[in-house]
């Protein structure tokens, strides 16, 4: 077992996004305005909107949650995982949680859905606790679901924003809490619901030396304290999960525990959520640096090159008016991929007895095992007419936990158009790991590694076995070319592509799409052209996993790996994602006409 995966269950065991046939999605595309919010209010860029918002972590599905925790906004982490508390705060409320026997029903929100600048102060008090403030209301809104979907039992409230956020909602229901956030247990949580407890933390973001992470832990020992009077007082209040187990015999250790694969999306960087900060904000706030478990914050220790700085363009971006390109879509919100399902799930992470991945560090590779093994796959495994073996063109594949998106994944959307295919396909990925960092024989060796053809040749007999109208593979690169080869794909039809980074690419896949317009496939569009003038198209929405921004998926190749300046090789512990320019440098939307209201009435 790869010992990245320890407590944290099976990364085939996923969160697939919020329901489909539930508010959720409807409430979080209809966030608010934060950047302008924030420029009006204080006359300044107070949010950090570049990597977009972060909605929640836990149980979305109804009836589903016991526990919801309270806190101020994301960071880094959360950025890059389109999750709230998956850095260093959530790794402690993780053992916090597991520490009263709630494994599972829980659910992590924020005070603000958008990172911001600085320290939570006087200045943001009216956008964070004023009635009126459309930040207020959009939170309460969502709050308030939570209640109506389930039975909330217990509300833990994160550091002080959390702590006023509660008693803003606890008025705002009618309630009252006469000690005001020093003591929201004195809140009367009945206007909730009846079997509702309140209890707030200090902030573990506020440790540092001495007195503050020594009160920090007495606070936390306070909580669990009182969180076992009342299940004494009632012993059938806040039971344990059926997969944790109460600590309150042991003294509570302050402490961190990795965050479990289910809470995230599938495919996501594993090193995510391992119980401490694994990213850091770089180049002005255009870019997030994420680090392996061997690489250091910041980069401490190393010197690296990034030779690729992700400038992008704009071309072939898209977007339904009322988006804005820093956010995830809030008109087809329900565009999204939930991953590949129950049945390709475990096969494409190497977890069926006798398919597994095998060890491809001992065969020579560098790629880190904490960064996992997730971007193996793109498209629709359960609906496909046409099968994609690819090799991987960028590192964008890391950061979107799908395969093919920087920029040869968003020609090759052109490509599938001209032949009349629009998201009917199922592309794989040549290794699930980076070979971009490998010789071309280095990465032979691994995909001519019979195990690595036993896993692939499950993952064509499978998808030949759930689609049945799939007649045609198409391969993209030499590895994918060679790898193809040395599988039975039955009697279907074959063309092989040049990828796009090799020379003359254009000129290939121009001619050999007269090639498949003389085959007989299943099509989506009517009588297409089967013409390719070379145009970039953005990765279509349903790809992509829940949270991922506009411009994600766009923009030409957004990923990067350096070069490691003492060793002169690409260095296996570093990766940024890149903020394109064109979106780096656009100015907030207007407000709408109700936000602009709030705003007058409170200047």
């Amino acid at each position: 077992m790869n010992p990245y995966w320890e407590h944290r269950g099976y990364p085939w065991e996923y969160d697939p996004g919020p329901p489909k046939n539930r508010r959720w999605l409807r409430l979080f595309a209809e966030t608010p305005n934060y950047r302008a919010l924030g420029k009006q209010a204080l006359g300044r860029e107070k949010f950090r909107w570049h990597f977009g918002p972060m909605f929640y972590r836990g149980r979305l599905q109804d009836n589903s949650v016991k526990v919801l925790i309270i806190g101020q906004e994301g960071a880094q982490d959360e950025s890059l995982s389109h999750r709230s508390f998956t850095g260093g705060t959530g790794a402690r409320m993780q053992h916090f949680l597991n520490h009263i026997g709630i494994s599972k029903s829980y659910l992590f929100l924020n005070t603000f859905v958008y990172p911001i600048h600085g320290q939570y102060g006087s200045s943001l008090k009216w956008l964070a606790q004023h009635p009126d403030s459309p930040i207020v209301q959009h939170r309460h809104e969502i709050f308030d679901y939570v209640l109506e979907r389930n039975d909330v039992q217990l509300i833990v409230a994160v550091g002080n924003a959390a702590k006023e956020s509660v008693v803003t909602w606890v008025k705002s229901r009618g309630g009252s809490c006469t000690l005001g956030a020093r003591n929201i247990s004195r809140c009367t949580a009945s206007n909730l619901d009846p079997s509702t407890h309140i209890v707030g933390v200090k902030h573990p973001g506020g440790a540092g030396k001495g007195g503050a992470v020594t009160a920090i832990i007495k606070d936390f020992k306070r909580a669990i304290r009182q969180i076992r009077q009342w299940t004494e007082e009632d012993p059938n209040w806040l039971p344990p999960d059926s997969s944790g187990s109460r600590h309150f015999n042991e003294a509570y250790e302050y402490k961190s525990a990795a965050i479990p694969f289910r809470d995230f999306s599938y495919g996501f960087p594993t090193r995510l959520g391992r119980g401490g900060t694994s990213s850091n904000r770089k180049d002005n706030q255009r870019s997030i640096q994420i680090f392996s478990a061997d690489g250091k914050y910041n980069g401490r220790g190393s010197s690296l090159d990034y030779k690729h700085e992700g400038g992008g363009s704009r071309r072939g971006y898209e977007q339904e008016p009322g988006d804005v390109p820093y956010e995830p879509p809030k008109i087809s919100y329900r565009d999204f991929d939930k991953g590949p399902g129950r049945s390709f799930a475990r096969l494409f992470m190497g977890g069926r007895p006798g398919l597994e991945w095998p060890d491809f560090n001992a065969l020579g590779a560098k790629s880190h095992l904490s960064l996992g093994q997730g971007p193996i796959y793109r498209g629709q495994p359960n609906d496909a007419n046409i099968i994609v073996l690819a090799d991987q063109q960028s590192h964008d594949d890391l950061f979107t936990a799908r395969a093919l998106t920087g920029d040869s994944g968003q020609r090759m959307q052109g490509f599938f158009k001209a032949m009349g295919i629009v998201n009917k396909y199922i592309i794989l990925r040549v290794l699930p790991i980076n070979t971009l960092d490998m010789t071309r024989n280095q990465a032979r060796k691994l995909i001519n590694n019979p195990q690595t053809r036993k896993v692939y040749q499950a993952f064509i007999d499978k998808l030949r076995q759930r689609n049945k109208n799939v007649q045609l593979i198409l391969t993209f690169g030499p590895l994918s070319k060679e790898l193809i080869n040395n599988l039975d794909t039955g009697n279907m039809s074959m063309v092989n592509l040049k990828a796009w980074n090799q020379r003359g690419a254009r000129r290939d896949w121009e001619n050999k799409l007269q090639t498949i317009s003389h085959i007989n496939y299943k099509k989506e569009i009517t009588n297409p052209d089967f013409v390719f003038d070379g145009s970039r198209e953005q990765i279509p929405r349903i790809d992509l996993p829940f949270g991922m921004l506009r411009w994600m998926g766009s923009s030409g190749d957004r990923g990067s790996q350096p070069i490691d300046k003492k060793t002169r090789r690409p260095s296996p512990d570093y990766f940024k994602l890149y903020m394109p320019n064109w979106a780096f440098s656009l100015q907030p939307e207007a407000l709408s006409e109700f936000e602009q209201d709030a705003i007058d009435s409170a200047l």
